[in-house]
């Protein structure tokens, strides 16, 4: 007798790595990124364009490109070109992550000469594309590069983004920063809540330009824009101001902090602008600030005991004040004496 099974719905299955739940990936990939792995493994020979794959899953390509990168870098996937096959990784167990922990008697690494470059301003400036592969292979062979992609994934609460990843490469590899500097700067911005890709390149092009290139100089540039944002916010406070300065005006602020004006002082030749022209000057508080500078004036308390200039020469009067009174009390004096005679 011949047996046969009609599998009748369970015809059209395909298989599912037991890596992908064994190493907690069904709690740590986003809905889209699980998505695109079954779509993947339930048409494995059809060739299928991005663009076919977006429009049938309902996303956008750039959401296909982050997806396939994430399997990667996971370590689940490998691809040559457009063609991804099973990881010889994929078996393995996932590395835990180690804090980066500096340490005094670390070795400093030996400073970068300058990394403001014209092709680092350039990378910054431009949109380069690192391919999946480029990126995975930095992942898996540098445990800096990973521990940064991994913290900035811990930061995010969520795994990168096509566009966080590209921008991570460029920093570490266009530009040069280290893994451990561009974790501060990573950190930083996730502290102040602007963590873009935009504004992560605007802060590594203000580091190039200062020569920020290791942790005691990055730790000493958060302090200074951290006070820099912290005085900015007070000050619109104090103004009265519900939008942001303008270029000039923010160039005006850090000039201040850098003569060693504080927040109060700057309230305080905010307050002269006001009692000399009614209305708030740049320019009138700049020159106030920068005569206190100069006569070593830095808090509010000296402005009250302020050195006040000389009368002028010409300003004395021309009589002597105490000669008049002797020459009356003389002249009443010998009256008095002829009287009596």
């Amino acid at each position: 007798m011949d047996y046969r099974l009609n599998l009748g719905a369970w015809r059209k299955v395909f298989a599912v790595p037991s890596c992908v739940a064994d190493e907690h990936h069904l709690k740590l990939a986003t809905g889209t990124q699980i998505k695109v792995l079954l779509y993947m493994l339930a048409y494995p020979d059809l060739g299928i364009r991005d663009d076919n794959i977006a429009s049938e899953l309902g996303i956008s390509r750039e959401d296909v490109s982050d997806a396939l990168l994430y399997w990667v870098n996971a370590g689940i996937l490998a691809n040559e070109g457009d063609e991804y096959y099973p990881s010889a990784q994929s078996h393995a167990p996932a590395v835990p992550a180690v804090r980066f922990q500096p340490t005094a008697s670390a070795p400093a690494d030996p400073p970068v000469s300058s990394m403001s470059t014209p092709e680092a301003r350039a990378a910054l400036a431009s949109e380069t594309q690192f391919p999946p592969k480029v990126i995975a292979g930095a992942v898996n062979g540098d445990s800096a590069v990973k521990y940064l992609f991994e913290t900035y994934q811990r930061l995010a609460g969520r795994p990168l983004k096509h566009s966080e990843q590209q921008t991570l490469m460029v920093l570490v590899e266009e530009v040069g920063l280290p893994c451990e500097v561009t974790m501060m700067l990573v950190e930083y911005c996730f502290n102040i809540d602007k963590a873009t890709p935009a504004y992560m390149k605007a802060v590594g092009r203000d580091w190039i330009d200062n020569g920020i290139n290791d942790i005691p100089k990055a730790e000493e540039r958060i302090k200074q824009l951290t006070e820099y944002y912290g005085t900015e916010a007070a000050l619109r406070k104090t103004f009265g101001l519900a939008t942001s300065f303008s270029a000039k005006q923010k160039q005006y602020i850090s000039d201040w902090l850098t003569l060693g004006m504080s927040k109060e002082m700057i309230t305080e030749a905010y307050n002269a602008a006001l009692d000399g022209t009614g209305k708030m000057s740049f320019p009138y508080m700049d020159k106030i600030l920068r005569t206190w500078a100069a006569e070593g004036i830095t808090v509010p308390s000296a402005i009250q005991t302020r050195r006040k200039p000389e009368p002028a020469p010409d300003s004395a009067p021309s009589y002597n004040t105490e000669e008049i009174e002797q020459r009356t009390y003389n002249k009443y004096k010998n009256l008095n004496k002829r009287g009596t005679q």
